[in-house]
């Protein structure tokens, strides 16, 4: 009898301790709801789930539910606090620091006429940069009445080294329209032409720089009044730019 008694004591003992856990758990247990735009879900999910699961491992929470555009984060206060900021971050900046190590955002100022360049023909040139250095790019818009001698923060996120690396990318590309990051294979060639010739070099209608662009695979960089290069570029493959090269000395001769 007095076995059976200490063993009903030792197992109410036991039963009290569980209890007082699970309510030191829940005292230790906060929430919070994040309204999520519906266009910014799949970048807070990301690729099957990936986004979400990192949040969860490195902030400790117990449960992210991201069932309908209000999600809920639930775990320890601490936890629940820096998945919250890191939901947000993606919100609005497509991206949140605790994905990187050793991370860094920081911003290069651009004229918006390099935009097009740093974008490239449907995106290709910013998805090299981000896919090749492992950084995020932001294009900030431009306003249509914006003045040309204005430049605009273009945005870099990442690993500090990569970062470092992606303002050297987008300021070659700036320059001269192209880096071997974004444009395998290419190079160019800078060319003194007095502004006076430059319409020998564009002809009428363009059909003189048309004709350059298309018969020698190449892109001719005129500058503009605020280009960071002042003399005219060639840019495409070195046998294609030698070509073209060449050719644009023979209009310039011919001009004078």
């Amino acid at each position: 009898l007095a076995s059976a008694k200490a063993a009903g004591a030792a197992a109410g003992a036991a039963a009290r301790a569980a209890l007082e856990e699970e309510q030191k758990k829940a005292a230790q247990t906060s929430s919070a709801q994040i309204k999520v735009p519906d266009d910014k879900i799949g970048v807070v999910i990301g690729p099957k789930g990936a986004t979400i699961k990192l949040i969860q491992e490195k902030t400790g929470v117990t449960r992210i539910d991201t069932s309908g555009d209000v999600f809920v984060v639930s775990g320890p206060p601490q936890a629940v606090a820096l998945a919250e900021h890191a939901i947000k971050e993606l919100i609005a900046k497509g991206y949140c620091s605790m994905a990187y190590d050793d991370f860094k955002e920081e911003f290069v100022a651009v004229y918006p006429t390099s935009f097009p360049d740093l974008i490239g023909k449907e995106g290709v040139t910013i998805k090299a940069m981000k896919k090749e250095l492992g950084v995020e790019v932001s294009i900030p818009p431009v306003p249509k009445s914006a003045k040309q001698d204005k430049k605009y923060k273009v945005t870099l996120a990442g690993k500090k080294e990569n970062v470092e690396r992606a303002k050297e990318v987008i300021t070659h590309i700036a320059t001269y329209g192209y880096h071997e990051v974004t444009h395998e294979g290419f190079s160019h060639e800078e060319m003194e032409v007095p502004s006076w010739c430059y319409s020998f070099l564009i002809g009428k209608a363009g059909s003189e720089l048309k004709h350059i662009q298309n018969n020698y695979r190449v892109k001719v960089n005129i500058p503009r009044e605020h280009s960071l290069c002042q003399n005219v570029v060639v840019v495409g493959a070195k046998h294609d730019v030698e070509r073209a090269k060449t050719y644009i000395e023979k209009i310039l001769w011919n001009a004078e």
